[in-house]
């Protein structure tokens, strides 16, 4: 039992030693603002991380600048083709692109006058309406049926309609402007 202890006892002497080597004493100044040891003369210096050259990147312009070739696969002639293809077709789909635009504000435009000139239509038979007509249909349209509103206010409802149509018009063409689509290409 007393071999167990002392062989206990020189294990944690051998433990604490390491450490009490590593601990900075107390009569010095604390590690926070202790200057760093000078490495020992023996030690060989340490050199800086050489820096490595980063790759360059080249760009289509900067492609003829190239001293030397470039290594390209397939044939260049065929390359050259494709790519006056290639943009050939894109000018075109942006060419069909903005005719359907065009096409498209045509005909809300389009549609937005029709329904103006139908307003207008409705004025005028409003505003020639006679009470006193004495033909066979008394007037009165069979189908329509029969509006309590009187025709004044009728007409001026007509007339409201009509300049929120001319403004949705207006609108179409100001939205038009904005995607670069002149006005008389919508005419």
């Amino acid at each position: 039992m007393k071999l167990a202890a002392l062989g206990l006892a020189s294990l944690f002497l051998l433990l604490a030693l390491p450490a009490r080597a590593q601990s900075p004493d107390a009569g010095t100044t604390p590690p926070s603002t202790a200057k760093p040891a000078d490495p020992p003369a023996s030690a060989p210096a340490a050199t800086p991380p050489e820096k490595k050259k980063p790759k360059k990147v080249w760009t289509n312009d900067e492609i003829g600048s190239v001293k030397g070739g470039v290594s390209v696969v397939g044939d260049g002639t065929s390359s050259s083709a494709n790519s006056a293809n290639k943009r050939s077709a894109t000018s075109e789909g942006r060419e069909d692109a903005r005719q359907r635009q065009i096409e498209n504000y045509r005909n809300q435009i389009q549609d937005l006058q029709a329904q103006i000139d139908a307003t207008d239509k409705r004025i005028d038979q409003l505003k020639n309406f006679k009470g006193e007509n004495t033909s066979p249909s008394g007037g009165i349209n069979i189908n329509q049926g029969y509006n309590m509103v009187p025709v004044e206010d009728q007409v001026k409802q007509l007339e409201e309609k009509k300049k929120q149509l001319q403004a949705k018009i207006d609108d179409t063409e100001i939205e038009a402007r904005k995607n670069g689509i002149d006005a008389g290409d919508l005419r």
